[in-house]
């Protein structure tokens, strides 16, 4: 090979691995990064179902989880919030998703008042499918720690109302970490949320993926 000819492949060789390196480090930059930060590790906590039944919040590991903290009487946010969520479930349910990769969870700060009978009343009302939801309760006081615990302050004013933390909806990724937090009631914007928990499906699978 004449010089000429090598001193033409030396930096058009090197230009290539220069691209290559740099398409590389461009991937695993894309490949790492996530729309949504972790805001923290979701705190695990035991409640009951409406049938008595102890339920673990890491039980979810491997879903994605919208989680609202309600309570049954409430007059506007908490209802609204749900009904919202319920349309959530009817999109979840057309992909196929729903119960098998993204859990809904709700907890009630009034367990005095929302008996099993209440919380099922409720469910039925608003169309929750037991399929993707569950509904929880414990004591009050056991209540209000685990919110305090996500963040969430609530006060009880008595005669079965409460004030709280109108951002008291979030979002746990599949390794129970809190993605984001979500205002309640009219505030509450339902296409982002559906987009998030693409993101966060999309992300799982990509995890699963290098595994």
């Amino acid at each position: 090979m004449s010089n000429k000819m090598s001193n033409y492949l030396f930096p058009l060789a090197l230009l290539v691995i220069v691209i290559c390196l740099a398409v590389y480090f461009i991937y695993q930059a894309e490949g790492s990064k996530s729309a949504l930060p972790v805001v923290k590790s979701a705190p695990d906590f035991v409640l009951q179902d409406w049938d008595g039944q102890s339920v673990n919040a890491s039980s979810n590991k491997g879903k994605v989880v919208l989680m609202e903290f309600m309570f049954t009487s409430c007059p506007d946010i908490c209802p609204l919030t749900t009904y919202k969520m319920v349309q959530l479930q009817e999109q979840l349910k057309q992909k196929g998703l729903f119960g098998n990769q993204v859990q809904f969870v709700a907890v009630t700060f009034d367990p005095e008042n929302d008996t099993p009978e209440v919380l099922r009343k409720y469910a039925q009302r608003l169309n929750m499918d037991g399929s993707g939801w569950r509904i929880l309760r414990g004591d009050e006081e056991q209540t209000k720690k685990i919110a305090a615990d996500y963040g969430i302050m609530v006060q009880n004013l008595g005669e079965g109302q409460f004030v709280h933390t109108v951002t008291s909806l979030q979002l746990i990724d599949s390794e129970q970490r809190i993605r984001k937090v979500y205002e309640m009631g009219e505030g509450m914007k339902s296409e982002e949320i559906m987009k998030d928990i693409a993101s966060l499906l999309s992300e799982q699978t990509k995890s699963d993926s290098y595994r």
